[in-house]
């Protein structure tokens, strides 16, 4: 099974499956086209027939075909369940256990990724052969990042259908640095379009894959400290993406703004080029818009040589989103600055992030609406004292 990519007049490239006899999966095919002529972006295909390609090969394993997993009704539960399993394990083998057991090789987040893909195309199966529709959703609140192709549907706008596979993400420690080490980090750079790619990731709070997307014409306001992030879909950059298709506009502060302009007046004015960010070191290449595992592997090797192990460029991300809410920004701030399409996204990453923030804000409001606000008035001993008294208060 291979994922195989053409470019089809009617919606320009396509990505599809084709069995290793070289047999097109038509009903794939059909849906990746209903996918990209409702306007999913060239990567958002990729990746939807990338997790295909995964069920598919399970079909296959199992000696199962798309049809036969719901044919049966007191079956389809288990198939799906089976399905995901593999997905966990794909190597399990009941005759053969390890004595440490089998090790999870996908993330909870990517194995409910992968199971709403396979339903939305089971959804979408609905419609185009009129297959059995799976009673598999629940309607919860809404608030999923992976929203199913039957939301639409829904009346109740408050509220969405997700699948019954889903699991609960186990909460991830927030990795993140400080401006401090930021500084150091940018002034590590071996050069000035480095120096740039590391400000954009941290002060704009930028994606790498929409640093990578940069053209010279989202800079065009440049004077003004304006970065433009647009969705465009280029063959030539396939590593460009805007998640979400969250575009917009960042401000960075002036020394980034003098930094880019020095660069675009000493190094690009020469270059016949669309593209901000190219490879200009090397060879393989040359002049070429970057790759993301580049930037991935400069970013953690000058991460290394600060003492920062194992920097990852969306932890600069992170980074801008904790220093704006320690420096008293509000969440609203936070989300407009980072381009979330909702408030509860930002929330949810970053409310638990700082105890300090929070108490800092919870004492400015404090003094604004006149009410005290004193966490440390007591010491331990009085703490004690003042809730025996209570406690005696009560018994009487």
């Amino acid at each position: 099974m291979q994922v195989k990519k053409a470019k089809i007049a009617t919606v320009g490239e396509i990505y599809f499956l084709v069995e290793n006899s070289g047999k097109l999966v038509m009903e794939v095919y059909r849906y990746m086209l209903f996918l990209r002529l409702n306007g999913k972006s060239i990567n958002t295909n990729k990746v939807y027939c990338s997790h295909l390609k995964l069920f598919y090969t399970w079909l296959n394993t199992t000696k199962n075909t798309y049809k036969s997993v719901v044919e049966s009704n007191n079956k389809v539960l288990t198939n799906l369940a089976n399905f995901k399993f593999w997905l966990k394990y794909p190597e399990y083998n009941e005759k053969l256990i390890p004595l440490t057991g089998f090790e999870q090789k996908r993330s909870i987040e990517t194995i409910n990724q992968i199971m709403n893909v396979v339903l939305n195309f089971y959804d979408f199966l609905v419609q185009d052969q009129g297959i059995q529709e799976l009673n598999v959703y629940k309607e919860t609140r809404a608030n999923s990042l992976f929203s199913g192709f039957l939301d639409e549907l829904s009346l109740k706008k408050e509220k969405t259908l997700t699948n019954i596979f889903r699991e609960r993400s186990p909460k991830k420690t927030l990795k993140y640095i400080s401006r401090k080490q930021y500084k150091a980090l940018y002034n590590a750079c071996n050069n000035q379009r480095d120096k740039i790619i590391v400000g954009l990731l941290f002060e704009g709070g930028l994606r790498v894959s929409e640093v990578i997307g940069l053209n010279i014409a989202d800079i065009k306001d440049i004077r003004n400290n304006k970065v433009i992030i647009k969705l465009r879909e280029d063959e030539n950059n396939p590593d460009a993406f805007v998640k979400y298709c969250s575009e917009g506009t960042v401000f960075i502060p002036d020394y980034l703004r003098d930094e880019i302009i020095d660069y675009l007046l000493n190094t690009l004015v020469n270059i016949k080029t669309d593209y901000l960010i190219v490879n200009l070191y090397s060879n393989v290449n040359r002049y070429k818009p970057m790759k993301r595992n580049t930037i991935e592997d400069m970013i953690a090797r000058l991460g290394k040589k600060i003492g920062i192990p194992d920097l990852h460029p969306h932890m600069l991300r992170h980074s801008i989103a904790v220093d704006m809410l320690e420096k008293g920004c509000d969440m609203v701030q936070i989300k407009d600055k980072l381009r979330h399409k909702s408030i509860s996204t930002t929330t949810n990453i970053y409310a638990e992030v700082n105890d300090k923030a929070r108490k800092d804000a919870m004492e400015l409001y404090s003094q604004k609406v006149d009410e005290d606000f004193t966490p440390d008035a007591f010491s331990i001993d009085e703490l004690a004292d003042f809730l025996l008294e209570e406690k005696e208060n009560e018994d009487e």
